[in-house]
């Protein structure tokens, strides 16, 4: 993988200006679009978007399978509070998920993965899985590692400077 000899300059991206922290930030960004639209391309024909496919592995695999509230989720997925009741919205409409009102806090959903939403992750699953190792393969495989311990260690460090 070339990195020094790399052209980013189309892209606004200019390492001669010493600014090491702008391309960072910014070279994430187009890296993360460029993957987003991999995953929604894959998605697309089952009819999902990529965080609505995240919203039912959410609702599918965290918290045992008793699913987590409607403010627990807006926190875990890349979208806005109002964009989470629109997106939970459609996937009841559809039988994805439930909705149901949390006992304890009447002001709370809590959200569920239903039969027919757990299918269709079982059906998605292993091409999602397959197109993610794909676009992970494009680094190095020497440098996994360090990779993912560099970008845990700074959303961890984010998440702390909320």
């Amino acid at each position: 993988m070339e990195t020094n000899k790399t052209n980013l300059r189309p892209y606004g991206i200019n390492p001669e200006k010493g600014r090491a922290y702008e391309n960072i930030t910014y070279v994430l960004a187009l890296v993360y679009n460029l993957l987003q639209a991999r995953v929604e391309k894959y998605l697309l024909p089952h009819g999902l978007s990529a965080v609505q496919f995240n919203l039912l592995m959410l609702a599918s695999y965290q918290n045992n399978g008793k699913g987590l509230s409607q403010v627990e989720l807006s926190k875990r997925l890349i979208a806005s509070a109002s964009n989470i009741t629109k997106l939970v919205e459609k996937s009841v409409q559809a039988g994805f998920i439930t909705r149901k009102t949390n006992p304890q806090s009447r002001r709370e959903n809590i959200i569920c993965i239903t039969k027919k939403g757990q299918e269709l992750i079982d059906k998605v699953w292993p091409g999602y899985d397959q197109l993610v190792k794909s676009l992970t393969e494009k680094i190095p495989a020497a440098d996994h590692p360090q990779m993912e311990q560099i970008l845990k260690d700074w959303f961890v460090a984010l998440q702390e400077g909320k």
